[in-house]
Parts: structure tokens; C-alpha cells; sequence
């Protein structure tokens, strides 16, 4: 994303939200949109400046929120305004949201355009009964102010898993203002934690479950620091990390190598069914996302110490 100056209110797609407003973190809020959002208003936008507001005409049914973040919360180390909503994005599809998309940015409240049009129409009336048709058309009272902003992550077709969450729950939110800054640092600081959480968020965009896999173990390599394909330690480090020792332990670590097995065979190009492909790909996510919410918790990456301590203690 580009570098921005100001505040940004960025359109969300498929995503309701418990409460009416929630924080995300600091100077990063979630809210309800007062109003529907219909094409009219779009083209309302469009005509003060929003040049691909109609791309947006088959999303507008489904925004009824937005992010706000707030310029003077982007302190260093960490990300401007913009890419601070970029990142509560994030952490909602590591919390299992993973079903919505920021759609596209602007200057002012998402609130200012949607709803508009019908808030509007006693000025396009009044000048109707005034000055005629053409006055109405063209009344500036009835315009938005100029529009600065830009699409975002408009896709048309992105990989979801069935049991995505779609509603913010209050729990959810709170955890997720509670270790924003903690996050925030984390990404900013270490190019290992920062790749693979692009891997986390961005294998819903490479079009395949087998591409998917990939990205998403490329990820999972990262998080432990290995260049090589040592399936053994990588199955045996997620095993310790994530369950206490016993069953769980053991049956995680079955899982994992497993999966590195499926992994393998997806990026070499082996025949493997989409049932298997899809369900290597979904557990490939949860094994990622519970690897970074908990480096999150930590606020720090993983350490040999990290490491020794899961598996010897």
C-alpha cells in the first residue's frame, strides 16, 4: 500500500460485527456502517473523484462496516495509518475470520457515502420545483465532498475455508486490541514473523489448494527459522509448541509430518485428489495461524530456547 498522511476508513466485505463499534487496537476501531450502501451512493463517490466505483456495485449488499485508523497512532517502530488497518485485517483471518476482504480505502467516514443518495433527495426535490431538471442533475449541494482513496483487495475469487467465521465477536476483538501494538512491533521488526504472515493472509489469493499449501508451509518454515526440509524437527517443533505432552502431543505430530508429506508431494506435482489437496491446505492455515498467535502472545519470534523448553519440559 501506498504511504498515506491523514486518517483512512477502509470498506470491509463480508463481515458483521457483534458490538456496534469495537477497538482494535490503538487508533484502530471496527464499526457498524449506519446506512446500506447502495450502487447509487457508489456513483456518488464516483462522481467526486472514485474512479473504480463501479467495481465495487457487486460487494456494496455485503459492506456493513469499516476500519478507521488513526494517523497520529502510527508510531514507529510500526506501520503508517494505512497499513496499521492492513494488519487488524490480518490478525481477524488468524482469528478464523477469513471469509471477508478491506475492499477499498478513503479519506472520510464510509458513512458519508453510504445512504447518500437518500439523504439527499429533498435537495434534488427542492431544486427540481426551483430551477428545473437540469439545476437538480447538477446541484453541487447535493455532491460529496472530493474523494481520495483507492481499491484495496478486490477479488473476485479467493480461496475460504467452509468454516469461516463471519460475525466479530466481542471476545475476539478484545484479544485483538489487547496484542495489536505487541503485533504490530513484531512485524515490523522481524522479516522472518513479517513473511509468513503475507503467507498466512496471502494464500487465500493463490488461486489453487495446491499453490495454497505451498505458500502456507513456506510460512511455517519461517516461523521456525529452517531453509531445509527437515520433515522430522519441523513436525516435532509444531508437536511441542502447540499440545502438552501425551496423545495430543503425539497425534499433532503425526498430523504435521503428514501434512509436510502432502506438502512435498503438492509442490512437486504428484497426483493428489482436491478432498486431499483441500483439507491439506485448511490444516496447513490452523497450524500457521496458531504458530504466529502465539509468537503474538510472546511478542517476539521463536527462539532455540523456545524450542527446547516445548520439547524437554
Amino acid at each position: 500500500m501506498e504511504e498515506s498522511f491523514g486518517n483512512w476508513y477502509i470498506l470491509i466485505w463480508n463481515l458483521d460485527i457483534e458490538e456496534p463499534v469495537s477497538q482494535l487496537g490503538p487508533g484502530v476501531s471496527i464499526r457498524r456502517l449506519d446506512s446500506n450502501l447502495s450502487v447509487f451512493d457508489l456513483a456518488a463517490a464516483g462522481a467526486v473523484g472514485f474512479r473504480e466505483w463501479a467495481m465495487l456495485e457487486p460487494f456494496a449488499s455485503n459492506c456493513v462496516c469499516e476500519i478507521e485508523t488513526a494517523q497520529d497512532a502510527a508510531i514507529k517502530p510500526g506501520y503508517d495509518s494505512l497499513n496499521r488497518a492492513w494488519l487488524a485485517s490480518a490478525l481477524l483471518k488468524l482469528k478464523g475470520y477469513n471469509a471477508h476482504l478491506p475492499l477499498a480505502c478513503s479519506s472520510y467516514s464510509w458513512n458519508v457515502v453510504a445512504g447518500h443518495q437518500e439523504r439527499t433527495k429533498w435537495i434534488f426535490e427542492e431544486e427540481l420545483k426551483a430551477k428545473g431538471v437540469a439545476s437538480a442533475i447538477n446541484s453541487p449541494r447535493r455532491d460529496l465532498p472530493p474523494f481520495k482513496g483507492q481499491l484495496l483487495e478486490l477479488r473476485t475469487k479467493f480461496l475460504v475455508p467452509e468454516n469461516a467465521r463471519k460475525k466479530l465477536v466481542k471476545e475476539d476483538a478484545t484479544w485483538i486490541c489487547e496484542n495489536y501494538e505487541r503485533f504490530n512491533s513484531l512485524a515490523a521488526e522481524s522479516e522472518s514473523f513479517r513473511f509468513a504472515l503475507t503467507a498466512a493472509v496471502d494464500w487465500q489469493y493463490s488461486g489453487k489448494p495446491r499453490l495454497a499449501i505451498a505458500q502456507l508451509w513456506s510460512g511455517i518454515e519461517a516461523v521456525f527459522g529452517i531453509s531445509s526440509e527437515l520433515v522430522y524437527r519441523i513436525s516435532l517443533l509444531i508437536a511441542s509448541l502447540l499440545e502438552p505432552k501425551g496423545v495430543a502431543r503425539k497425534n499433532r505430530f503425526n498430523q504435521a509430518r503428514k501434512l509436510y508429506g502432502v506438502r512435498s508431494k503438492a509442490v512437486h506435482g504428484k497426483e493428489l485428489s482436491d478432498v486431499e489437496l483441500t483439507k491439506a491446505m485448511l490444516e496447513s492455515f490452523d497450524i500457521l495461524s496458531k504458530l504466529l498467535l502465539l509468537n503474538i502472545e510472546k511478542g517476539r519470534p521463536f527462539t532455540q530456547e523456545d524450542f527446547e523448553e516445548a520439547i524437554f519440559y
